[in-house]
């Protein structure tokens, strides 16, 4: 019983914290959301017309159902401008962190996260950094992203979480 229980404590070191894995999968996303965005653009434009009626807030003798064809499409449409809306804000967020970044910084979050190089070993490498070093700029910038998101603030942090505290 005695092994099992230090076997679990190992294992939940291992985990990062919830806002570590939210971070890392918006850079993950990054290049996916830019093409979900091209892809609902190009539909928006082939697929409903300029002139397609609006919804309309007021209240009618069919409260909440829609009755007609063009209300099918302007509801639609104002659904798929939402997911637009929220897509671009979400690209628009990483672009700013990227920009704000060195070209050492850039690199690593590029090649580990957006182009998907999984090898730390190789990225490091890559950007000309000893390994232990990239281990800990990595994990810097995914702090400092994490909060640049709103995930968490710099106070709740736990810094044994992430293995910064020598033992």
């Amino acid at each position: 019983m005695g092994e099992a229980e230090i076997v679990t404590t190992e294992k939940k070191k291992r985990v990062k914290p919830l806002w570590y894995r939210q971070t890392i999968r918006r850079f993950m996303t990054y290049t996916q959301d830019k093409l979900r965005l091209q892809i609902l653009i190009a539909q928006l434009e082939t697929e409903f017309p300029s002139n397609t009626a609006q919804l309309s807030l007021s209240p009618g003798r069919s409260i909440g159902s829609i009755s007609d064809k063009t209300g099918g499409y302007a509801e639609s449409r104002l659904e798929m401008e939402i997911e637009i809306r929220d897509l671009r804000l979400k690209i628009r967020e990483v672009d700013m962190i990227l920009n704000s970044l060195g070209s050492t910084e850039k690199k690593l979050i590029e090649l580990k996260y957006m182009q998907r190089f999984n090898k730390d070993f190789w990225v490091a490498g890559e950007i000309g950094m000893a390994v232990r070093s990239y281990y800990r700029l990595k994990d810097e910038l995914i702090v400092l992203a994490a909060q640049l998101f709103g995930y968490v603030k710099r106070e709740q942090i736990s810094f044994e979480e992430l293995g910064w505290v020598s033992p």
